[in-house]
């Protein structure tokens, strides 16, 4: 089975995008064998993340059993900790956080107080260094990412973007230094990346990740099936780790 944790649908503002409705994304999942995957709606990384949340329900409403609804939230139009309660009352499986695009500072209290709903509730906190594998954006220090994580031992902190070299170092240290970080593979690259990060860290906290619809899904679905891992290893990374993560067998 395969469960992509980063996926999204909608209006990307930047360039012209060949995929855009839930739909687009459920068809691109079919061709290329992914079961179920974690979405969001981009409104809410763009727009308003209230907005971006209703229409991630609804689309998961309507394909039930192929998406699973991720929240975004921000501190403006009236997010806190309150807010991601509702938010997981009303479906959502974890949360995903962009202080790039929502204008705020990893140290904030705004993102303790997710952070600690987030530990509570028993749902991940993803933080995207990058939104998508492209070099334009500017990224979140990888670093800045493990202080959330060593400030919040008790949540899940899941990180996606870093990719290699520096980044790839970062995120290693961030790892072996707190249990609670995990990360998917959709931005990573490198000769044998996923088989050198396994060895490095375990397969237990790394995660399949496509960026889909921004990111074509079969790139990490051959970077993942060609990786010189076990086959329990790879079973856990496709889909047991994210089983478990966002704990699809409650609720």
């Amino acid at each position: 089975m395969r469960i992509d944790i980063n996926a999204c649908f909608g209006h990307w503002p930047y360039w012209d995008s060949p995929g855009k409705t839930a739909d687009d994304l459920v068809a691109l999942m079919d061709r290329n064998g992914i079961e179920q995957a974690a979405c969001i709606s981009l409104r809410g990384m763009f727009i308003s993340w209230r907005d971006g949340n209703i229409e991630t329900l609804e689309a998961a409403k309507r394909f039930a059993d192929r998406l699973i609804p991720m929240a975004t939230i921000s501190p403006f139009l009236g997010g806190n900790g309150d807010a991601l309660r509702r938010c997981i009352d009303a479906g959502m499986r974890g949360v995903r956080l962009y202080p790039s695009f929502h204008n705020y500072p990893l140290d904030s209290a705004f993102v303790d107080d997710i952070c600690t709903t987030a530990a509570a509730c028993s749902i991940p906190v993803m933080i995207p260094t990058r939104p998508m594998m492209n070099w334009r954006f500017k990224s979140l220090a990888v670093e800045s990412v493990g202080a959330v994580a060593a400030r919040h031992p008790g949540t899940s902190i899941l990180i996606s973007g870093p990719n290699y070299l520096v980044e790839y170092q970062a995120l290693v240290k961030v790892m072996q230094r707190c249990p609670n970080v995990f990360y998917e593979i959709s931005c990573l690259q490198g000769f044998e990346s996923v088989c050198k990060l396994v060895a490095e860290v375990g397969a237990e906290r790394v995660l399949f990740g496509t960026g889909a619809v921004l990111n074509y899904p079969a790139c990490n679905v051959s970077k993942l099936e060609n990786a010189r891992i076990t086959g329990e290893q790879r079973a856990a990374i496709f889909s047991g780790n994210a089983h478990r993560l966002l704990n699809l067998g409650s609720r």
